[in-house]
């Protein structure tokens, strides 16, 4: 698959640019936006992704996974988050974290974060908007934002973006390719094996309240599966907070 760049100096984001094209006649698989700036960036949950310009990697991936609409859509996240965290700890020779549902963590803070958008028609699995945002050479962060960290904070070097865009790229499309090809068993493996928290008792929020929690495992429709005092639980995304303090 050719590996296909459109590059902006600015925009409002990279989704939305791609979700935009997407709608006006569509664009290769394995399109890559990229951004030097987005003044709308958006996270999980439709919380703002803010970055200096310049600084940071701020990408969107086309892929049109019509091959896989059969199985939960999930297994498309846990693919780019094991690729996405395979790149990056070869980058810096340092190990990286998967924080469900897909941020990239490393020793507690939070080095990027993934958010899929998708478009179906029917059952057909049309499009998946893969957007992408990594603290790459930045090194001050709003204080509003609990817990950022870059690249360059973790190992002092500063790092060309299209060479990271390349080998983030190169590792999400090897894991999308054995997706496709249906070795669904080893993507989840690895999946697990960097689930940040597995198997370790910390504190977590539900509504207000803390409680005590261990990580077992991420189902491939995302759901948590954690053991509680109160016994084994279901999460589905949104209904609980990691406590970071």
């Amino acid at each position: 698959m050719e590996f296909v760049l459109i590059r902006l100096d600015e925009v409002d984001s990279t989704n939305n640019y791609a979700m935009a094209r997407i709608q006006h006649g569509g664009l290769p698989e394995g399109t890559v936006i990229q951004a030097m700036q987005q003044h709308a960036g958006r996270g999980q949950r439709n919380h703002a992704w803010i970055s200096e310009p310049g600084k940071n990697l701020l990408v969107s991936l086309v892929l049109k996974p019509a091959v896989i609409s059969h199985q939960p859509p999930f297994l498309l996240s846990m693919a780019v988050s094991a690729g996405l965290r395979e790149a990056v700890a070869s980058i810096c020779h340092q190990d990286f974290y998967i924080k469900w549902t897909n941020d990239l963590y490393w020793d507690d803070k939070k080095a990027g974060g993934i958010l899929i958008e998708n478009t179906w028609k029917g059952q057909y699995w049309q499009y998946a908007v893969v957007g992408i945002g990594l603290n790459v050479n930045q090194q001050q962060f709003p204080e509003e934002l609990p817990n950022p960290v870059s690249l360059s904070q973790i190992t002092g070097r500063e790092y060309e973006l299209l060479d990271v865009l390349k080998q983030v790229y190169e590792q999400i499309m090897k894991r999308y390719r054995d997706l496709q090809g249906g070795k669904t068993r080893q993507l989840i493996e690895e999946y697990h094996r960097w689930l940040y928290r597995k198997d370790v008792e910390t504190w977590y929020e539900n509504e207000g309240q803390r409680f005590r929690g261990i990580i077992r495992e991420v189902l491939p429709d995302g759901h948590l599966i954690m053991d509680t005092p109160a016994g084994r639980k279901s999460w589905s995304f949104g209904q609980i907070a990691f406590v970071l303090d």
